[in-house]
């Protein structure tokens, strides 16, 4: 439930209704917007009954009921986009950023040549991946431990945002001096555990969707980080699994218009891990900016056709430029679509 204060509510008053909704048995998370403060009483109770007493206070002007089972995710609860640092590049609001890198750390001259190429383009976040979550074990895992010491001398060199997936538990402690935004993968978007345990260290997450997760389970996982103290999410649609060979994934692009309507988190999107295919990629890459993404986070290689993994959807670092060219347009109408949503 959300509870609307008047918009001349003191500081007084806004406590003496944070402590009502903690006799109640609820969590009080305050908002302060330009023009009137917002309590969101986070717990589980179905009908908020007990809640209605409020009503009557002289400093509430509403209380409101919220169905969804994701609360703080919601639009009712923070009615403005939410912008996301990762270390000093903005996500959302209008900030429409390109993360890109090759889908494993393969050696320090793949990663070294990956990262420069990229930098060269303006590239601010580079994918940084030394554990690889693959489905038959006999794939390339990643390099583990080699691969976080080539992050390591890397981001020493270049002074370069990474954003790394945690596999695991034992990932976020061995992740959480070098990468500067945890990627929580398709696999895990419904690991609870881990999301709990992610959220503690306060670092910003990249939360995919589930390979057949809906709009609401998907949302309903970044609720788990946002009620464990971590504001700091930006949502990832790359695909759900699907009937037709075509694509590598089928790319619910109208997943994306649906979560930025329901929630205030930014979305990126993957065409890299949908499409399956780099002649593909661009299209899927348009196509996401023009339904409302904040970004996009594609996969791309020094020398893709040898790569050790999903080699036939990484693009090449080296003319990396040419689709960043060509997207200008788009990035440019996404961005001016999110400033101005009335003209969209």
């Amino acid at each position: 439930m959300i509870i609307v204060m008047k918009r001349n509510s003191s500081d007084v008053d806004i406590a003496t209704v944070s402590d009502m909704v903690t006799s109640l048995r609820y969590q009080p998370r305050v908002i302060h917007g330009t023009e009137q403060t917002i309590v969101a009483c986070i717990g589980d109770e179905l009908s908020h009954q007990s809640l209605d007493i409020l009503r009557n206070l002289p400093a509430v002007e509403s209380v409101m009921p919220v169905q969804k089972k994701f609360k703080m995710v919601s639009r009712e609860y923070h009615p403005a986009n939410t912008v996301v640092d990762v270390r000093g590049v903005k996500i959302g609001g209008g900030n429409i950023e390109v993360i890109a890198g090759p889908c494993a750390i393969e050696s320090y001259d793949q990663f070294r040549t990956a990262v420069r190429d990229l930098i060269d383009c303006g590239i601010r976040i580079i994918r940084a991946m030394p554990f690889k979550p693959r489905t038959s074990p006999y794939d390339f895992q990643g390099l583990k431990h080699d691969g976080l010491q080539i992050m390591h001398d890397i981001k020493k060199e270049f002074d370069i945002a990474l954003v790394s997936e945690v596999t695991g538990p034992d990932k976020v402690e061995q992740l959480q001096d070098i990468a500067d935004m945890f990627q929580v993968g398709a696999r895990n978007a419904q690991n609870y555990d881990l999301l709990e345990q992610i959220a503690k260290i306060g670092k910003p997450v990249l939360l995919k969707r589930g390979l057949a997760s809906t709009v609401e389970e998907w949302l309903t996982a970044a609720e788990y980080l946002i009620v464990n103290n971590c504001p700091q999410v930006v949502l990832c649609e790359r695909g759900l699994r699907s009937f037709d060979p075509s694509t590598r994934n089928l790319l619910d692009l109208g997943a994306v218009a649906v979560a930025k309507q329901l929630s205030h988190l930014p979305i990126i999107v993957d065409p890299s891990h949908a499409a399956g295919a780099r002649r593909l990629v661009p299209a899927l890459a348009r196509a996401s900016l023009a339904v409302g993404a904040d970004g996009l986070i594609v996969e791309a290689h020094p020398d893709p056709v040898n790569a050790f993994s999903d080699a036939p959807q990484q693009l090449e670092t080296g003319t990396f430029q040419t689709f960043l060219d060509d997207l200008a347009p788009w990035i440019d109408l996404a961005r001016k679509a999110a400033l101005h949503p009335d003209l969209a």
